[in-house]
């Protein structure tokens, strides 16, 4: 496990918040700085391609045109599955607007060439997508505890070839399945909606999509 490049503490400035990790820290909880970092970590955890991550991973000495330095230490270091690594920044918009982060984010940047490794800035606009990030918010609890009993799941996908609204599968199925379990089956990719395009409710429709 990667240890934070520094100890996140409380500031007056900073609201430190708690996110109960699965991809990060080995399934623990972790530590980050601001409440949309913490949102930011769930486009992590439901991103498939995301392998794992790193809050505060490592302090770099980036060098100025004044031949100086400045010490800046990236908000995530992302692994993906196809080996891609990248080190993101979470800031609000305005933010990456001033002078001294667009000098230090474009030298970060320029330091990082022919290294293999790509620098992302996600702003809050980004992140505070909806209905995305309310259905990332729904379904989180259910995708770090599922209640998932494969052998039932692949039973009811071969009994329910096609898409409805989801009370009414809740009504095919009955007694076959806790809507607990229901839940952790879309939170888990295994019961599909359009996450991006509407909020998840009762009418939505949804369709099996399990191998």
């Amino acid at each position: 496990m990667n240890s934070p490049a520094r100890k996140i503490q409380k500031s007056a400035v900073k609201n430190i918040v708690r996110f109960p990790s699965i991809k990060a820290n080995d399934g623990k909880t972790i530590l980050v700085e601001s409440i949309l970092e913490s949102k930011y970590c769930l486009y992590l955890e439901f991103d498939a391609e995301v392998e794992r991550y790193f809050p505060q991973p490592r302090k770099f000495e980036i060098p100025k045109d004044d031949g100086g330095s400045s010490i800046y230490t990236p908000d995530f270091e992302v692994i993906y599955t196809s080996g891609v690594r990248k080190y993101v920044e979470v800031k609000p918009s305005e933010n990456t607007q001033t002078e001294h982060y667009k000098s230090l984010f474009s030298r970060f940047s320029n330091f990082l060439q022919d290294t293999n490794t790509d620098f992302l800035i996600v702003s809050e606009i980004e992140i505070y997508q909806q209905p995305l990030l309310s259905n990332y918010e729904k379904l989180y609890q259910y995708r770090k505890r599922p209640l998932l009993k494969m052998k039932n799941l692949q039973q009811c996908a071969e009994d329910i070839k096609d898409s409805m609204p989801l009370v009414q599968l809740v009504n095919r199925l009955g007694d076959r399945a806790h809507l607990r379990e229901i839940y952790s089956w879309i939170a888990l990719g295994y019961l599909r909606f359009d996450m991006s395009s509407e909020p998840l409710s009762m009418t939505t429709e949804v369709k099996f999509d399990v191998c």
